[in-house]
C-alpha cells in the first residue's frame, strides 16, 4: 500500500498541486485524469521526488532505497538510438546492482522477463532508433518493468501512439498490476481509463476532486463541471 500525505508543489506564482492526499492499493492500477495543467504531472513528479514540494510519502527517503521501490515512466522519454534494445531495458536493473557493476544471471532472467512481459523480446537485439514510436515505448515500459518496484508511475504513457499501442501499452499496465504492482498512469483517454483502471483520480486546477471506481467518479456532474464535456462527448453548453 502507498500513501502520501498533504502532497503540495508550487511552480513559481502557481499552485500546481494543493494539498493532496490518497491511498493506493498493491495491486490497483490507478488512472490519474484532469485536463491539461490540472497537477497531473507535477503530482507523479512530487511522489517520485523530482521536484521540489511539500507534504510526505510512506516511501523510502534514502534515494537508493526509494528507487528499488519506484520505477517512473516519464513523458516523452527517449534514449540513445544507436543502443540495443536489451540495453536500454537492462537499465531497470541500475538501483539493483549499481551503474557500474555487470548484470547477473538474475538480472539477465529479469530482464529478459520484462521484454517479454512487453512483447519485445524478439528484437531485443535491435537499435532503438530503427523502432516505431509504438515499439520504443515498450522498450522504455519493459526497462521500468525490469525494476520490479512495488510502485509504477507512468506519466501519459499513450500519448501520441496509435489505437494497436495504446491496447497494448494498457493491456501491459493491466497484467502488471494484476500481479501485485500499484500502478499510477496519469492519462487523457476517459475511456481507457474505464476499460482498464480499477481506480480513477480526478484531478482539477491543482486539487484531487474525486476518487473511486470509473462509475463513481467519471459521473456526468465531473464531465460537465471538469472536463466540461457531456456523457455523450459534446462540448458541454
Amino acid at each position: 500500500m502507498i500513501t502520501f500525505n498533504n502532497i503540495s508543489v508550487q511552480l513559481g506564482t502557481k499552485k500546481a498541486v494543493n494539498n493532496v492526499s490518497a491511498t493506493a492499493k498493491s495491486g490497483e492500477l490507478i488512472a490519474l485524469v484532469g485536463p491539461n495543467g490540472s497537477g497531473k504531472s507535477s503530482l507523479i513528479k512530487a511522489i517520485s521526488a523530482l521536484i521540489p514540494h511539500t507534504g510526505s510519502t510512506n516511501l523510502p527517503q534514502n534515494r537508493r532505497a526509494r528507487s528499488k521501490q519506484l520505477a517512473y515512466l516519464a513523458q516523452n522519454v527517449t534514449a540513445p538510438r544507436h543502443h540495443l534494445v536489451r540495453d536500454i531495458v537492462a537499465l531497470g536493473r541500475t538501483p539493483h546492482i549499481g551503474s557500474l557493476s555487470q548484470l547477473s544471471k538474475t538480472d539477465v532472467t529479469k530482464v529478459e522477463a520484462a521484454m517479454q512481459a512487453c512483447g519485445i523480446l524478439d528484437f531485443s537485439n535491435r537499435i532503438f532508433g530503427e523502432l516505431s514510436g509504438g515499439e520504443q515505448t515498450r522498450v522504455h515500459l519493459a526497462r521500468t518493468l525490469a525494476t520490479e518496484a512495488a510502485l509504477l508511475l507512468a506519466d501519459e504513457p499513450i500519448t501520441a501512439l496509435d489505437p494497436y499501442y495504446q491496447l497494448s501499452v494498457m493491456g501491459i499496465l493491466r497484467r502488471t498490476a494484476d500481479q501485485g504492482t500499484t500502478i499510477i498512469a496519469a492519462l487523457h483517454d476517459l475511456s481507457m481509463a474505464k476499460k482498464f483502471c480499477d481506480q480513477v483520480w480526478v484531478m482539477n486546477k491543482g486539487d484531487l476532486v474525486a476518487q473511486g471506481t470509473p462509475n463513481e467518479t467519471l459521473t456526468p456532474e465531473v464531465l460537465r463541471d471538469v472536463f466540461r464535456i457531456t456523457p455523450g462527448g459534446e462540448i458541454a453548453r
